[in-house]
C-alpha cells in the first residue's frame, strides 16, 4: 500500500504578502475555497451517482448537503492538461500542456493567483508526484506547494509513482497523508484570513494499491496476485484482461476510492471551528478510468465517459441541499463559477467558458462542453483528439476513425454511434474547428513552455511500459 510521504517543498515560508487592507477586505467580502481534486475518479463508482458498493459514504453525505452535477466532464482524459484546464480557466488546446514535458505559460493567469491578490493565504498539497508539481508551472500564485511522497522504491511495486523526470520512482503518499498535511496547514494558517488550499488525492491511480483491510472488504484475498507485482503487466497491456482479473482491478480500485472517502472525510471533521461554515468546498477529479469499457484499462488514450465524466459535488453558504445539476458543465468553468459563490478571486474577462454558478439557483444556459486529447508521449497511440457535448448530443472526432455521433440518452456508454445525422454532426464538427481556430490564436500569444529532457527520455518511456 502507498504509505508515508517526504515534503518535497516543505521548506517553503508562508509568505502572506498582503496589505491589512487588503486582508480585510477579502475577509469581509470572501469565503475560504477548499478545492479538492481526486485523481482517476469515476462519477458512476461513487453512491450518490447511483453505485450500489459503498465506496463513498462521506463524498455521498456533501452531495447531500449541497449541489451535485450529474454531468460534469473534465477537460482531458488525463491529469496534466486536465488540472491545468481546472487552474487557468482555458482548454488544453488553448493553454498547450497536453503532453509530457510541457508547462503552463506563465502569460495565463492562474486561479491562485487571483485569490492570492484578493488577500487569501494560499496553499496546496499534491500526491501526484509526477504531474501536479511546480516543475508544470503549478505553483505559481501559491504561497506554499507540498508535494508528497515516500522513500524510493521499485518501479514493479504496485504503491510506486514517478516524480516529474520519470525516472525516479518512489512509495506514494496515501490519502491520509495528503489529509494529514492539510489539516496541519490549516492549523497554523492566520485565523483571520481566508484561504484557497487545493488538494490533490492520488489513491484511486492504478496502480491501486489500497490497505490491505480495504481490499478484502472489497472482496480481494490478502495475497492475490493483482494487489502485488503482476497487477502493472496487466495494465500495460495493450489487449483488455480477462473477466475475472477485471473484476479484481474493479475491486482493487473501489478499495482505493473507498480509502480517500475516508480521507477526506477525516479532513472534514478536522476542519478549525468556525470554519466549515465559512467555506466553499468542491470535490471533483482530474479524470475518469476505463476497465475494459472500450478495450482497455487506464486513462489518457480516449475520449470516451468513462474517462471524462467526473463528480462535481459543491457545498458550503447559501447552496442548496439535496440540488442535483442535469445541465453538462465543463471543469474549464470552476474558476469563474468558484469566484463567483467566494465572492473574490475573480478570472480575467478572457477566460471562458463562463461561470457555471447561475445552475444552482435554476439559471443560465450551459455552454458546449469541450474535452482535448493530443499525444502523451512520442507516439502515443491515443485515439481520439477532440470532443464536444450539446444537451444529450456527444460528437467525437477520431484521429484513426473519423468522427462519431453518439446519443448518450439513449446510449451512455457510447456503443453504437449513430448513421443517420449526418446534419448534426456536420454542425458539431464545425462548432469544433470554429473553436479550435480561436484556440489556436490564444495558444499563440501564451505557447505553452517545455522542460528539458535528455536524449535518453524516450528511452525512459519505453522500458517504462508507456511506448512499444
Amino acid at each position: 500500500m502507498k504509505r508515508g510521504f517526504f515534503v518535497a517543498c516543505g521548506g517553503a515560508v508562508l509568505l502572506l504578502g498582503s496589505t491589512p487592507g487588503c486582508m480585510r477586505a477579502a475577509h469581509e467580502s470572501g469565503r475560504n475555497v477548499l478545492l479538492i481534486v481526486v485523481d482517476t475518479l469515476r462519477a458512476d463508482h461513487l453512491g450518490s451517482y447511483g453505485y450500489p458498493r459503498p465506496t463513498s459514504p462521506r463524498m455521498d453525505e456533501l452531495a447531500a448537503r449541497g449541489a451535485r452535477f450529474a454531468n460534469a466532464r473534465a477537460a482531458s482524459s488525463w491529469t496534466l492538461p486536465s488540472v491545468a484546464s481546472i487552474l487557468t480557466g482555458v482548454y488544453p488546446a488553448v493553454h498547450g500542456a497536453e503532453s509530457v514535458g510541457t508547462v503552463v505559460s506563465e502569460r495565463l493567469r492562474v486561479m491562485p493567483e487571483a485569490f492570492r491578490d484578493a488577500g487569501y493565504a494560499t496553499a496546496a498539497v499534491s500526491a501526484n508526484p509526477a504531474f501536479v508539481t511546480p516543475t508544470q508551472g503549478f505553483a505559481r500564485g501559491f504561497q506554499r506547494f507540498d508535494v508528497l511522497h515516500g522513500p524510493p522504491t521499485e518501479k514493479e511495486s504496485p504503491a510506486a509513482v514517478s516524480d516529474s523526470s520519470l525516472e525516479s520512482w518512489f512509495v506514494g503518499a496515501t490519502a491520509e497523508d495528503v489529509t494529514t498535511a492539510a489539516l496541519a496547514w490549516l492549523a497554523a494558517r492566520p485565523p483571520a484570513q481566508p484561504f484557497f488550499l487545493y488538494l490533490h488525492y492520488f489513491d484511486p491511480h492504478a496502480a491501486y494499491s489500497p490497505p490491505a483491510e480495504m481490499a478484502r472488504r472489497f472482496g480481494v484475498a490478502d495475497g492475490d496476485p493483482l494487489a502485488g507485482p503482476a497487477q502493472w503487466p496487466v495494465l500495460l497491456a495493450r489487449t483488455p484482461p480477462a473477466p475475472d482479473v477485471l473484476g479484481t482491478l474493479v475491486s482493487l480500485y473501489d478499495a482505493e476510492v473507498a480509502s480517500t472517502d475516508a480521507a477526506i472525510g477525516r479532513l472534514l471533521d478536522g476542519l478549525p471551528r468556525g470554519v466549515a461554515e465559512s467555506t466553499i468546498v468542491v470535490v471533483t477529479a482530474d479524470h475518469g478510468e476505463e476497465f475494459g469499457e472500450h478495450g482497455g484499462v487506464q486513462h489518457g488514450r480516449t475520449l470516451f465517459d468513462e474517462l471524462l465524466r467526473v463528480p462535481l459535488l459543491i457545498t458550503g453558504p447559501g447552496i442548496p441541499e439535496k440540488l442535483q445539476v442535469d445541465a453538462p458543465v465543463s471543469l474549464v468553468g470552476l474558476w469563474p463559477t468558484i469566484a463567483a459563490l467566494a465572492g473574490a478571486g475573480a478570472p480575467p474577462d478572457v477566460v471562458a467558458p463562463a461561470s457555471f454558478a447561475p445552475l444552482l439557483g435554476g439559471a443560465g444556459a450551459a455552454p458546449p462542453v469541450f474535452a482535448d486529447l493530443d499525444e502523451r508521449y512520442p507516439g502515443d497511440p491515443q485515439r481520439h483528439r477532440r470532443a464536444l457535448v450539446e444537451g444529450s448530443w456527444k460528437l467525437l472526432i477520431d484521429t484513426q476513425r473519423g468522427t462519431a455521433l453518439y446519443d448518450l440518452g439513449r446510449d451512455p456508454g457510447e456503443h453504437a454511434a449513430l448513421t443517420d445525422s449526418r446534419e448534426l454532426q456536420s454542425r458539431m464538427r464545425t462548432e469544433i474547428f470554429n473553436r479550435d481556430v480561436i484556440a489556436v490564436a490564444s495558444r499563440t500569444a501564451s505557447p505553452p513552455g517545455r522542460i528539458p529532457f535528455d536524449p535518453a527520455w524516450q528511452a525512459r518511456l519505453k522500458a517504462l511500459g508507456y511506448l512499444q
